[in-house]
């Protein structure tokens, strides 16, 4: 009995910390992958370059088709535009030479493209018109799969008690279709055996053989992504959360080294977080925006719509936390100001004592100990401050961005809306989609607040900005005129946001348009040139 007692008190010691450790490592691993976006989106372009390049003039129509198909795969996860253009080109292409079973792959990428951007009417109308007596062989597995993702799209989208189980029933039809045509021992037959068996109840069963294909399988491939995501969500059903975070964090982090901008787990753990972990705020925050980004980059209206059901919670919550240390700034501005009031205090009478007692070496000596322990109290306030001016600004700059999101997912939202009217969903909105006032009077009320905010921080900013031109290019502003478009620009360089295409983004402009306007200021400047930005990013440090 105690040798079982010492044995379960020991794993729960060395077992338990080392799952946490595991959890942290790989949410580590993938704030690294975000940073990284950039580099492994770098990687995918590359490639399609490369594949781009094989075209030539003397390709016969046949390989230009074949590459093209290979281009349209690469762009299916990353670019729908881009994925659109090149299943063009193979239609075209199939119609030239007038082979059906081109002419039926064609249309079946397209039903696949239509699908994941939330066309499930045109898909579905396209899958309809392709007959399945005369299909090619090869294409049969590719039919009953793209059939299967539509339906399963349509639940995803759905999410009800009426039409979601009927779109669930039409695809698992399609599921034991696909998996019937799949050879046994492929990876895509132990996929397919693992979510049939997911989808049954199967839980354990479904579990360990996605476990078992999950150890064959690269985290560089968008199978890897899928079997991680749907391991989470047996996890999850089984109230296994640890794991369910976990497997969740690894899809994601799949995703971010595949560059899958058409991805979910991102958005779910998000959500997650979120939930569970209210500590972990500001990474749910991130998460939920990077989900946004993916979904805006690839134009996907479905994820679009589920990203933004979610983002006014998570956002809501950030700023209220926000607006709660900020609070707390404010007493640690307080507390400080008091202590630099005392400390005058206790300089002025420190200064009257040592006049009293030049007499006494022995209390002019404990008078200086005093005073070298205040000048230290004040370097660490002095610190204090430093750190609070700037915590300031980096709150203001997150006050920005997220007003600047909120206006740009306003804007989309019109968009949609306009779309479904277009579409006859609902004819009653057009005329209220139509309309840019609503988004007039937010960006209107938006750069008032900024003005105001920005000045209420910086009060001399614009007194200090004309001072670094000269006569000829000071700015004067008109009546009741905060800050034109040129402070404007040079008030968020002076926030720390100098990319012009964050700039161009935020007030509404092109980046060239940003681009003349800091190079028609600098014309006039009185110091380097080169250097003209730098003095503007310390306009007010001495305040």
């Amino acid at each position: 009995m105690n040798k079982i007692l010492f044995t379960f008190f020991f794993s729960f010691i060395f077992i338990v910390p080392s799952q946490a450790g595991e959890r942290d490592d790989l949410m580590k691993e993938l704030d690294s992958k975000i940073k990284e976006r950039k580099y492994y989106m770098q990687i995918k372009e590359n490639r399609i370059d490369s594949l781009c390049k094989l075209i030539t003039p003397q390709s016969s129509l046949e390989d230009q088709y074949l590459i093209n198909n290979k281009i349209y795969q690469e762009y299916s996860t990353y670019r729908y535009d881009s994925a659109k253009h090149y299943i063009t080109l193979n239609k075209n292409i199939s119609e030239i030479l007038d082979i059906q079973r081109y002419k039926d792959e064609v249309s079946l990428h397209t039903a696949m493209l239509l699908s994941t951007t939330g066309l499930f009417k045109e898909a579905i109308e396209i899958l309809e018109s392709i007959s399945r007596s005369t299909l090619h062989e090869s294409l049969l597995t590719d039919y009953y799969m793209t059939n299967e993702w539509a339906y399963l799209r349509m639940k995803n989208y759905v999410d009800d008690e009426v039409y979601s189980p009927v779109y669930e029933q039409k695809e698992l039809l399609y599921v034991d279709s696909v998996f019937q045509q799949l050879e046994k021992g492929s990876t895509d037959y132990f996929y397919y055996k693992g979510y049939i068996m997911l989808q049954q109840g199967k839980m354990d069963e479904a579990k360990t053989v996605l476990l078992g294909l999950l150890s064959k399988l690269n985290v560089d491939s968008r199978l890897y992504a899928i079997v991680t995501s749907n391991i989470a969500t047996i996890c999850k059903s089984q109230g296994d959360l640890h794991n369910y975070d976990v497997y969740l964090i690894k899809s994601a982090i799949s995703d971010q080294v595949c560059a899958l901008k058409e991805n979910r787990a991102m958005q779910e753990l998000a959500m997650y977080l979120f939930q569970e972990h209210p500590k972990e705020l500001d990474r749910a925050n991130k998460y939920i925006q990077c989900a946004m980004e993916d979904a805006q980059f690839f134009n996907n209206r479905v994820r679009t719509v589920q990203i933004a059901r979610k983002l006014p919670v998570i956002v809501s919550a950030f700023q209220e936390k926000s607006k709660t240390e900020n609070r707390n700034l404010r007493i640690a501005l307080g507390t400080i100001s008091f202590l630099v009031v005392g400390l005058i205090l206790a300089l002025f009478y420190i200064y009257k004592q040592i006049k009293l007692v030049k007499e006494s070496r022995l209390k002019l000596r404990k008078l200086n100990d005093q005073l070298n322990g205040l000048n230290t109290e004040l370097t660490d306030s002095n610190n204090k401050l430093s750190e609070a001016n700037k915590m300031r600004e980096e709150y203001v700059g997150l006050f920005i961005d997220l007003s600047s999101s909120y206006i740009n997912k306003m804007a989309q939202y019109r968009d949609t809306v306009k779309r479904k009217i277009l579409a006859k969903q609902i004819d009653d909105l057009y005329k209220i989609s139509n309309s840019s006032d609503l988004l007039q009077s937010e960006l209107t009320d938006f750069f008032d607040n900024f003005d105001t905010a920005f000045l209420n921080l910086y009060p001399t900013f614009i007194t200090d900005f004309n001072a670094l031109l000269n006569e000829e290019g000071q700015i004067r502003l008109k009546n009741n005129e905060k800050l034109n478009p040129e402070l404007r620009v040079f008030a968020l360089i002076r926030l720390g946001i100098t990319d012009s295409s964050k700039i161009a983004s935020f007030l509404r402009f092109s980046p060239q348009t940003v681009y003349n306007y800091r190079a028609k200021v600098k014309k006039f400047s009185v110091v380097d040139r080169n250097e003209f930005e730098k003095y503007v990013m310390e306009i007010g440090t001495l305040m």
